[in-house]
């Protein structure tokens, strides 16, 4: 695993004057990633930040930030879409940074980029299915679902059946 680089996220600047981060503030950063935005809210004021992420590989920043904020700062392990669930209480503003972050890209084993041989991975979390198992073992009408719903590929029609027909020779097993 390679060490992550530190990431600026885009728009920082507009992100953090949009939410109004405020002394006594509750805010919520859905995306945790690399912290950025939650940074910027606690360095902003005395506010407090609840920090989700899904993906293990932020849990040493997130000790960083802890070890610097105390209890400012609140990490939650989860998924974005479980926010009601892991958040109760009332926040005064909420940021998603929706999409997969430069720090998953950049690093080849994590199997998401076209860029670097690696393993076909692409989760998100670590865990459950990876991309290498939908590839290989889901339905051409699965496939091409995928394709279309999620890559917006228009010829997804075309390309399910020659990922099954590719498949048959030999599994698909790297990113390129």
């Amino acid at each position: 695993m390679t060490e992550p680089q530190r990431h600026i996220p885009v728009m920082l600047g507009q992100v953090i004057e949009a939410m109004s981060v405020k002394k006594g503030g509750v805010y919520v950063d859905a995306t945790f990633g690399f912290g950025g935005y939650t940074s910027a809210m606690l360095d902003k004021a005395d506010c407090k930040v609840i920090a989700i992420d899904r993906d293990a590989e932020v849990l040493g920043r997130a000790r960083e930030l802890k070890a610097k904020y105390g209890a400012r700062f609140e990490f939650k392990p989860g998924r974005f879409s479980n926010l009601k669930d892991l958040v109760a209480q009332r926040v005064d503003g909420v940021v998603f940074d929706i999409g997969v972050s430069s720090m998953q890209l950049d690093d080849a084993e994590r199997g998401f980029s076209f860029l670097h041989e690696a393993k076909l991975d692409m989760r998100m979390s670590q865990t459950g299915r990876s991309a290498y198992d939908v590839v290989n073992g889901a339905s051409e009408e699965t496939l091409a679902d995928i394709l279309y719903r999620f890559g917006e590929e228009k010829k997804y029609l075309q390309i399910a059946p020659r990922i099954l027909v590719r498949r048959a020779q030999k599994p698909i097993e790297t990113t390129t």
